[in-house]
């Protein structure tokens, strides 16, 4: 029996000879050029907020590099003990190990079964992809590519072992391998696993992550710990076999439980996340892979004080909708066919509006575990939010904040769906003639809905879309109450035009790029600019959306009265029909910013009846008071008050009872703004007036 199997050797090593010759001159044109290779780092592209902070690195991997003189001792011999114990002795190629795993398979009746690859070949495989990848054996066809590859490898490492020292093949082993969840190379994967640096790893650490090179996804301790512990103790056995550690050592180690402790995010690494990922976007689509490798530095717009003052306040605000929406969930009756529970989302985004440059942006409420950024990705109704859109039109096209419309049961028909539609205000109630700045601040569907059929759709969409909203908006009758659906970013942006008198200026994320060498070679102080709205118009409808938060009877009064907010302010609420999503968005002569509040499934709502009032303003008001209370400039800007130029508004005398220009006569006046050099609303009638007429004026859009 052992002479035939002495014969099967001998005649399988002859074989195995030939072969091996001959994929060597199969494959000799196509091995890698080892002389110009050299293993030099990719430099890591690094992001940074305008203030300085250290945001995220780019790179194609996560890895950090580590010098021969850091790979710590334990790591050392955990690993050449389990891949390669005669590491520092062979030339590449294990002779000895080559033997002994053929006899093996051929014992086991197997073709290709146990290997013999050493560290240097599992480098030259890492490195180089003309050495080819692990192939099964399942067919005929996949064992010669297995042994093709095999030998490519030997040869690589022939030529690697002669160009480098054993420390160097070692150091850059280390810096290659991958150790499973996205960690290569060994400072990530300590990082990751056990959140230590590598010199302060214990050798039953350092014997797991040399276990885990073999299938990393096998042997995570994270996914199955039962044949991790058995994989690091089979590690621990190899070190007392190769004379490392001692047998008393290896019973006291085998009997510790792993111990993983995976890496927290640093203060700064991980801030701003859904932002940093809309820069990465940005910058792939214009340079491609090179971002992650050419050791760019990304000088974001990205405020890092206001980004974490937004993300202290988003978790506490959204944290309450979130819990009224459990409680309400919990107390329904399962037959009502309510899911069990629904998780809240939002965003939000703060802009300078002077600049375009966004200084705080949140995406959802968990990067980790859903990237969907719902401030730039997620179209959603913007409800009342979108009115502005409609007054501005009015106001530009021969209407007042005077003029009154009855606040009363309509019945519109729709063109494009060919029906007729009854629609209802907020409250279900009427509340009869009314000025549009009264029906504006209230939030009066009814009033919104009448003006944009007086001034048409079309007209309204018009305005929309040049002062900056990218999506499809339909030309409806439900178009005054924000049926279409938008972005967040694109809101917040056409809202930064009020205060900016007209000018309409793009957002922008990135404020400076400089390449490795330090030099820039891109650099803009704000996004591009142009004027989409007569500056007048924007001064009105600023004065109209002040009432808001300022008069009694406004949606965004609690401002005032509740939170005590004292800068100059004007914004809108928002709330779609069943409360489905949430939205405020307002600004201070200085900053602008918007809140949506809602639920990834559209056809879930914010129980129970939650309202932009009180499901996405608390979190803008927050976050507002804070950064006016503790962050340069704003601190000094509290009394910064929106801007009425003499040449371009001014206040006149308003009868209350006709909403006419006051007479003398007049016993109860009012006041209320208008455009110098246009047509005036008539004078009162009622106290002495003499009634005079309007010009008539084109659409000036």
């Amino acid at each position: 029996m052992l002479k035939h199997l002495l014969l099967y050797t001998v005649a399988f090593l002859a074989l195995y000879a030939l072969a091996s010759v001959g994929v060597y001159l199969a494959f000799n044109d196509n091995l890698p050029d080892i002389n110009a290779w050299s293993f030099q780092p990719k430099r890591v592209t690094k992001v940074y907020s305008s203030d300085g902070r250290h945001l995220k690195d780019f790179l194609e991997e996560n890895r950090e590099i580590l010098t021969y003189e850091e790979i710590p001792k334990s790591i050392q011999t955990a690993l050449i003990s389990i891949e390669d114990q005669r590491f520092f002795s062979h030339w590449g190629i294990d002779i000895r190990r080559i033997f002994g795993s053929l006899l093996a398979n051929l014992k086991s009746m197997r073709v290709v079964g146990q290997g013999a690859s050493t560290i240097t070949q599992q480098l030259a495989r890492n490195i180089f992809s003309e050495v080819g990848k692990q192939r099964s054996s399942a067919s005929f066809e996949a064992v010669i590519a297995t042994y093709a590859r095999k030998v490519r490898e030997q040869i690589t490492a022939v030529y690697i072992e002669r160009l480098y020292t054993k420390r160097e093949i070692l150091t850059m082993y280390l810096n290659k391998v991958y150790f499973g969840h996205g960690s290569y190379g060994l400072k990530s994967a300590a990082r990751f696993y056990f959140n230590k640096d590598v010199e302060d790893l214990a050798i039953e650490e350092s014997a797991l992550l040399a276990g885990l090179l073999k299938a990393p996804n096998g042997y995570s301790p994270l996914r199955r710990p039962e044949r991790a512990l058995k994989r690091r103790n089979q590690v621990l056995r190899s070190m007392v076999d190769n004379g490392v550690i001692t047998h008393a050592r290896y019973e006291s180690l085998r009997e510790d439980p792993i111990l993983t402790r995976r890496r927290q995010r640093e203060e700064t690494y991980g801030l701003a996340p859904y932002f940093v990922e809309h820069v990465r976007q940005q910058l792939q689509r214009e340079f491609g892979t090179s971002i992650y490798r050419e050791g760019f530095a990304i000088h974001t717009t990205l405020d890092s004080r206001l980004q974490r003052i937004a993300e202290k306040h988003f978790n506490i605000e959204i944290g309450k909708v979130q819990e009224k929406v459990n409680q309400y969930l919990a107390r329904q009756d399962s037959s009502e066919g309510l899911p069990d529970s629904a998780i809240v989302q939002a965003a939000f985004v703060a802009i300078d509006p002077s600049t375009g440059r966004i200084l705080a942006m949140i995406g959802g409420r968990d990067f980790s575990l859903s990237k969907f950024n719902r401030a730039t990705q997620a179209k959603r109704q913007p409800g009342s939010s979108f009115k502005p859109f409609v007054y501005t039109a009015a106001i530009d096209n021969n209407r007042f904040p005077v003029d009154v419309l009855d606040d009363n049961a309509v019945t519109l028909w729709d063109k494009e769906n060919s029906v007729f539609w009854d629609p209802e205000n907020y409250d279900k109630k009427f509340k009869g003639p009314m000025t549009l700045r009264d029906g504006f601040k209230q939030s009066r569907n009814l009033i919104a809905i009448k003006l944009a059929d007086e001034i048409g759709p079309p007209l309204i969409r018009g305005y929309a879309r040049n002062m900056g909203i990218s999506t499809y908006i339909a030309p409806v009758p439900s178009i005054g109450i924000g049926t279409s659906e938008v972005l967040l970013l694109d809101m917040v942006a056409a809202y930064s035009v009020f205060p900016n008198k007209g000018i309409y200026v793009e957002p922008t994320s990135i404020s400076r790029l400089e390449s490795k060498d330090g030099n820039i070679f891109f650099s803009q102080e704000s996004g591009r600019k142009r004027e989409v709205l007569r500056p007048a118009v924007a001064v009105v409808i600023t004065d109209m959306m002040r009432s808001v938060i300022d008069d009694i009877g406004g949606t965004g009064h609690r401002i005032r009265t509740r939170y005590r907010f004292k800068p100059e302010t004007a914004g809108k609420t928002g709330t779609t029909n069943d409360y489905t999503d949430a939205w405020f968005l307002g600004f201070t002569p200085d900053l602008v910013a918007g809140v949506w509040v809602g639920i990834d499934d559209p056809s879930l709502r914010l129980w129970p009846r939650q309202a932009g009032s009180v499901a996405a303003m608390p979190l803008w008001v927050q976050f507002m008071k804070e950064v006016y209370l503790t962050v340069e400039p704003y601190r000094n800007l509290e009394d910064h008050g929106f801007d009425y130029p003499e040449d371009l508004v001014e206040r006149l005398a308003v009868c209350n009872d006709t909403h006419k220009m006051a007479s003398r006569f007049c016993p109860d006046q009012g006041e209320d703004l208008f455009i110098i050099g246009e047509a005036l609303p008539s004078v009162c009638p009622l106290h002495g007036g003499t009634q005079q007429s309007s010009p008539g004026r084109r659409p000036r859009f």
